[in-house]
């Protein structure tokens, strides 16, 4: 009961923003005598730790907290372990190692809370690829099964999501009611970290909306929150959506500088759709800035990351801007 009560504060912390204490807490039981203790502390450890942007070194604990509960046969604690795991695999681009962890999750467990996050990250995937309409259904049974639950917090994940596919197809009063209805119910959960990725996202509404200096101050206000929880991640994602604004406002100086940030911790973390879209962004600074040769090398990187993450809609844009290309034998 000590231990429970122990995770559970670590949790409140951690969804509160607190990835600090709460990496303190769960460490602290790594070493616990009780294997199912110490692979569960590796478990939360490691949502934590990709939480701060440290994509290796979380796998390694999911890998870890896995194999501890496949010697115990732990259905429930695996199904988790095998959730989180999927969800670092998409972070690193690698989708078909994602769905097959995702479906070994769904046969392992009868669980509501976690079939409805496995169902969000499935519509991540597709909405990634620009597979909308399949998006859209993972989305809307994530949100169905959330509500069944009783979990808020899971409600809002699933209606920050439906937002970003909204966003995606511009379609800006649907997202922003979205983002507004996820946003209330952050704030009345105290969760920081979740605060900051709205506000992230409701600056491309406002760029739809050509409000660029309201999104750019949102992405300020996202930027403070990151560096008050520890999210590298999330600093880098707000970093790109400023780059986005002060090219937009032909301010190219200062775009070069903070998408540099951005391009930083998006090779720390080995994040390839961040690094691809923050490619995209230098690209197209430097060729508003008449800097063709380069502007064309950096649009192609961030193409073929593109094309290897699946990611048909933002392959295509490129292609399009790119041009035919002069073949070379």
């Amino acid at each position: 009961m000590v231990v429970d009560e122990a995770f559970r504060v670590a949790q409140s912390a951690e969804e509160a923003g607190d990835l600090v204490g709460a990496a303190a807490a769960f460490e602290s039981y790594l070493d616990d005598a009780d294997p199912l203790i110490a692979a569960t502390a590796r478990f939360h450890l490691g949502r934590v730790v990709w939480k701060r942007g440290q994509l290796d070194a979380a796998l390694r604990l999911c890998e870890e907290a896995r194999e501890t509960a496949v010697k115990l046969q732990h259905r429930d604690l695996r199904a988790k372990v095998e959730n989180a795991i999927g969800v670092l695999h998409v972070a690193r681009g690698e989708y078909e190692q994602a769905r097959a962890a995702y479906a070994v999750a769904l046969d392992l467990t009868e669980d509501i809370v976690t079939r409805a996050k496995i169902a969000l990250n499935l519509g991540v995937i597709a909405n990634i690829q620009g597979r909308y309409d399949v998006a859209r259904q993972q989305y809307a049974r994530s949100e169905t099964l959330f509500s069944e639950a009783a979990d808020e917090r899971g409600v809002a994940l699933a209606l920050h999501n439906i937002g970003m596919l909204h966003a995606d197809r511009g379609e800006w009063d649907e997202a922003d009611e979205a983002y507004y209805r996820a946003l209330g119910l952050f704030e009345s959960q105290g969760n920081k970290q979740m605060i900051a990725n709205v506000l992230v996202n409701r600056s491309e509404v406002c760029y739809g909306r050509d409000r660029a200096h309201d999104a750019i101050a949102n992405c300020d206000l996202a930027l403070a929150m990151y560096a008050e929880v520890g999210d590298e991640l999330g600093r880098g994602d707000a970093l790109r959506w400023k780059g986005h604004g002060f090219r937009r406002l032909t301010r190219y100086a200062e775009a070069e500088t903070v998408l540099a940030d951005a391009m930083r911790i998006a090779e720390r973390a080995r994040a390839r759709l961040l690094q691809a879209e923050v490619l995209r962004e230098v690209g197209l600074v430097r060729r508003a800035m008449g800097r063709d040769a380069e502007a064309t090398k950096t649009l192609q990187r961030a193409q073929s990351i593109f094309r290897d993450l699946g990611a048909e809609r933002e392959t295509a844009e490129l292609t399009n801007l790119l041009g035919p290309q002069v073949k070379q034998s």
